[in-house]
């Protein structure tokens, strides 16, 4: 008999190709990684290129800001020796300090300069001269400078009343600092200083992010090296891990296969009755449009359907007259003992549903449970009709085998009784001619590749591997038993 795993090439290849499958999905996740990885990294690349400008220009801002608050203080220490008010009382004492303001300005890029009285009195305004001599005594900044004798220095907010006048000059640095006399802040000045712009394309900000770039897309190279050696490590696993899950399904079914060679070699006239029964039972199922999964359950079970019989006694089994009541108790007994051993191997379990129910009849008469019409499984009900005909045309050691024609009729006797009428009248639809042919074919073939690819769709279900597969895209004939799959 050929050889069934050479035969199976068929549109249920699909947890042969798991090895492939997983090189494949190795690929996938590979460029998926590669891909969101990139744009992730671009982004943050994006994103460095425009938050490192921006931190080193705070950077220096700040240093700007300290380096104004000291020459303010310097040219306060230096210049200003007397108390805001007492110039304000001297013309002349002011005309002089006003001189050296004047030269300030023009050489320290300063855009406003004013002087303050400890009342809150502007004495002098370089640009607001028409402030001069009012009093702002809710100006904050002025009392807490007033108050601590310190420095302060902050960007400048124009929408200060007294500072409207300055938006023209944009992004300005704000410096209150007391003027000290003996000890004492008697007053201060306010100063305004052109801030530096913010230019992105200054060279060493272009040094800085390149580095800052440079170096993390070498980390994300190193990163995606590490990634790509643990993907390919996990899916050689995986490999490792369905070969070894194929090969355990392979033993298993070769078991059971080998259990049904056997007990067919008990009974040399019932040789051959596994094939048969699976092939009219497929072909019935699928005139009948039942779903693929149910498919494979009739396939399976059909095949398996007397695997229990190996626990029957010869003596029972192979006895040419009738059976005592006894002897048929053990023979109904095959039910359960068939049940007992596919229970032991998981992706064989589907097959219980024929097992266990394909001695049930349309009326409830039938055996082990007594169901009646519909809650009878399809595939028991199919089953049913295909394993009586095949007996009725089969030799048995209780009588010979009878015609084609004569077994038909039988079968017709027992619709709505022992069989379900809509199964029985599409079995009717059956000619001798498609009979012949499917013997033919399968005496010259088998059918283990059509139980084989049943047997590839549990394991895949089993697996939960389905969705993950790639099913053949061809439609052969499953009645055409060794018709190879063309994808």
């Amino acid at each position: 008999m050929a050889d069934y795993r050479a035969n199976a090439t068929v549109p249920y290849n699909t947890i042969w190709l798991w090895g492939g499958m997983a090189s494949g999905f190795a690929d996938k996740l590979i460029r998926t990684f590669f891909k969101r990885s990139f744009w992730i990294a671009a982004i943050i690349s994006l994103v460095l290129s425009i938050a490192f400008p921006l931190v080193i220009y705070r950077y220096h801002l700040h240093q700007y800001e300290l380096e104004s608050a000291e020459i303010l203080q310097r040219f306060i220490e230096k210049e200003i020796c007397a108390s805001p008010a007492d110039l304000r009382k001297s013309p002349r004492s002011l005309g002089l300090t006003v001189e050296n303001i004047n030269v300030f300005m023009e050489f320290g890029n300063l855009v406003e300069f004013k002087l303050w009285a400890a009342d809150g009195t502007l004495v002098y305004a370089y640009l607001a001269k028409d402030l001069t001599g009012h009093r702002f005594p809710d100006n904050k900044m002025l009392a807490d400078t007033l108050r601590t004798g310190e420095t302060h220095v902050e960007i400048e907010d124009t929408r200060d009343s007294e500072n409207l006048n300055l938006k023209k000059y944009g992004t300005l640095v704000e410096m209150y600092a007391p003027v000290i006399v003996d000890g004492k802040a008697e007053g201060a000045a306010e100063v305004y200083r052109m801030a530096p712009r913010f230019t992105l394309l200054t060279t060493h900000i272009i040094l800085v992010v390149s580095i800052a770039v440079m170096s993390f897309m070498l980390l994300y190279g190193l990163l995606f090296g590490q990634f790509r050696r643990a993907a390919n490590n996990l899916i050689e696993y995986e490999t490792k891990l369905q070969d070894a899950y194929r090969s355990l399904g392979f033993s298993y079914f070769d078991t059971i296969r080998s259990l049904i060679k056997a007990l067919e070699l008990r009974d040399m006239e019932t040789e051959g009755h596994s094939e048969r029964v699976v092939a009219l039972s497929l072909f019935i199922g699928e005139k009948l449009g039942i779903p693929e999964t149910e498919l494979d359950r009739l396939v399976l079970g059909s095949y398996l359907h007397d695997i229990g019989k190996i626990g029957v006694p010869d003596s029972i089994l192979l006895k040419p007259g009738s059976l005592t009541r006894e002897e048929e108790r053990i023979i109904h007994s095959h039910v359960g003992m068939g049940l007992e051993i596919i229970n032991t191997i998981e992706f064989l379990k589907p097959a219980a549903e024929v097992i266990r129910y394909h001695h049930e009849k349309w009326d409830g008469s039938g055996y082990k449970e007594g169901l009646k019409e519909d809650v009878i499984p399809i595939s028991a009900r199919i089953f049913a009709v295909v394993d009586v005909f095949d007996a009725l045309i089969s030799d048995r050691p209780y009588r010979r085998a009878i015609e084609f024609e004569e077994a038909k009729k039988i079968i017709r006797e027992g619709r709505g009784k022992h069989f379900d009428p809509t199964i029985v009248d599409m079995f009717m639809e059956i000619r001798r001619e498609e009979f012949d042919a499917l013997k033919r074919e399968i005496a010259e073939r088998g059918i283990h590749h059509t139980v084989t690819s049943a047997v590839e769709n549990l394991l895949c279900r089993l697996n939960g591997t389905c969705q993950g597969c790639q099913p053949c895209t061809c439609e052969p004939d499953r009645m055409a038993l060794t018709k190879p799959c063309s994808c």
